[in-house]
């Protein structure tokens, strides 16, 4: 198979990838590239798809699945800048990128690395908020404790983080929600450096729904948009009971 994508295209899946593992999974087909991914720990999972109209050629003429380490992929990238092309031809267990006159060929893993199951979780209550508004009440709640605790209720998103020293209230209202679903007041918590690390990643996403209930599951969802295609992904991550 033979693609030819942006640099910043593939630099954004890497990312959200490498927030969670180090190794994955990729599946090209005739849709595009699909990736599910869990952490070690099993407390992530991210869950990603590339349609083939986001890539300027897209050449494929079977199903194929490759393992990768992430690491490799992001040190080709780095080679170039964010505007620039790139040719990816995969063969066998070998991925060779050409950069302009330049050409890196890597090894895939030789064993497959397994995509999770997408587990049945289907959160009641959501908010759409802006990405910088959350990153900012996660930045100054990284002092404080390892966790945070969102809350949702009707016309309103809160997100707090308390020690016996220190404490950090972000609050949201209906004026500054993007959209708001509430059926219940809902509180649960999630381990703060999990979120951080994703936070990072998503940089070229403007805004985030994020949709959970009582110490339950949050489903964090975002869209990247370009010019050829909207790329879509999802990020599971497992409650911290407290």
């Amino acid at each position: 198979m033979k693609l030819k994508s942006s640099v910043s295209n593939l630099k954004e899946v890497t990312d959200i990838l490498s927030s969670i593992t180090n190794e994955a999974k990729l599946e090209f087909d005739n849709d595009g590239l699909k990736v599910r991914a869990i952490d070690s720990a099993r407390i992530a999972m991210v869950d990603l798809f590339v349609p083939k109209e986001s890539f300027s050629a897209y050449d494929l003429e079977e199903k194929v699945e490759v393992s990768v380490e992430l690491d490799k992929i992001r040190n080709v990238l780095r080679l170039a800048s964010q505007s620039d092309d790139l040719l990816l031809s995969i063969s066998g267990t070998k991925m060779k990128f050409s950069l302009g006159n330049l050409t890196k060929t890597i090894s895939t893993l030789d064993t497959f690395v397994n995509s999770p199951k997408l587990p049945s979780v289907d959160p009641k209550n959501y908010v759409v908020i802006r990405k910088a508004d959350l990153d900012r009440g996660l930045r100054a709640a990284t002092d404080v404790r390892d966790s945070i605790k969102f809350t949702i209720e009707d016309k309103r998103f809160e997100a707090t983080s308390k020690s016996d020293s220190e404490e950090v209230d972000l609050i949201i209202d209906n004026d500054n929600l993007i959209e708001v679903k509430a059926q219940e007041k809902a509180s649960s918590s999630y381990p703060l450096d999990y979120l951080s690390k994703i936070i990072k990643a998503v940089s070229f996403a403007d805004t985030l729904k994020i949709a959970f209930n009582n110490d339950y599951p949050l489903v964090m969802e975002f869209n990247f948009s370009g010019k050829d295609g909207i790329k879509t992904a999802k990020f599971l991550l497992a409650p911290r009971i407290e």
